[in-house]
């Protein structure tokens, strides 16, 4: 596929998101059938869900992993549900409101605490559903843990209420988040749809400098995913370079400094000097066998 070819089929994926269609291969629809056979998902789906989406996919064909995959040392696996996943899915869902009672910090526990929640998310990292809700005692937007939570019932809002709720989470998430402009370097053109890839969950507008040959790719973030995207820089290394943001700019070039300095000449080669000590050794004992022999 030329850079042409790539360029048109962006183009045509943004559009089909901002028309809210949404494409799937026969790759990925075996794939979601397989989940669907998984345990959690009699857990995170309602029955009439999982019968409809069993049904839709009736004729797709089987992707048999373990045809062609080994899986050794597995850790414990942890369920990738939760028993509230549902109950706060449809209180978003019917933009209401709850009273929860869950464990805070340093062992205390917080009852009673109405919110408005917006958002459930899923930490790859940590393994670990989060809910996302609007505290208007506060008027700070809030991230729990589900499993600290230890009871939650639906309240009923306002209209009028939950609207100025949704407005001001709007307004707080719009204050948090930050631009970030990543040039891509002339010689790594034809990665463009790699290194996008790599951004895929910020919003981001393309633009192509013709005269210089350069794509800039400009990135609306949350101010608490910096790391995160740092994270990324380094993984594209030389692909991409930060072409506007001071600070994120210092750490990358404070991170290239430190990974030099493991490698300066001038440093007194210290383990050289241990592994010719341990190599002495070990010379010493062959011989002190082979004398024994």
């Amino acid at each position: 596929m030329n850079l042409f070819e790539k360029m048109f089929n962006y183009q045509m994926m943004t559009r089909l998101n901002e028309t809210g269609l949404f494409t799937w291969t026969s790759q990925e629809r075996a794939w979601l059938r397989m989940m669907l056979n998984h345990p959690a998902a009699r857990e995170a789906l309602s029955p009439v869900t999982l019968d409809k989406m069993h049904n839709m996919l009736n004729g797709e064909q089987d992707l048999n992993l373990q045809d062609y995959l080994t899986e050794k040392a597995k850790s414990e696996e942890n369920s990738v549900s939760h028993p509230l996943l549902r109950q706060l899915r449809l209180i978003i869902l019917h933009h209401q409101g709850f009273r929860m009672t869950g464990r805070v910090r340093n062992g205390r526990t917080s009852h009673d605490e109405f919110g408005f929640p917006y958002k459930l998310e899923y930490s790859m990292v940590k393994k670990e559903w989060y809910v996302l809700w609007y505290a208007p005692r506060f008027d700070k937007l809030m991230s729990t843990k589900l499993h600290s939570i230890v009871t939650v019932e639906a309240q009923q809002v306002e209209p009028d209420t939950g609207s100025s709720y949704t407005a001001r989470i709007a307004a707080i998430t719009e204050k948090r988040k930050t631009t970030i402009t990543i040039e891509v370097l002339p010689e790594f053109n034809q990665e463009l749809s790699r290194i996008l890839y790599a951004f895929s969950c910020f919003e981001k507008q393309v633009e192509y400098m013709e005269a210089q040959q350069t794509y800039w790719i400009e990135l609306t973030i949350p101010r608490n995913e910096m790391d995160y995207v740092l994270s990324k820089m380094r993984f594209l290394g030389k692909r991409v370079r930060i072409a506007d943001h001071t600070v994120l700019r210092e750490r990358m070039s404070e991170t290239a400094a430190k990974a030099l300095a493991r490698y300066a000449k001038s440093e007194p080669d210290q383990h050289s000097e241990r592994t010719r000590s341990v190599l002495q050794h070990q010379h010493d004992e062959a011989l002190a066998n082979a004398d024994s022999h």
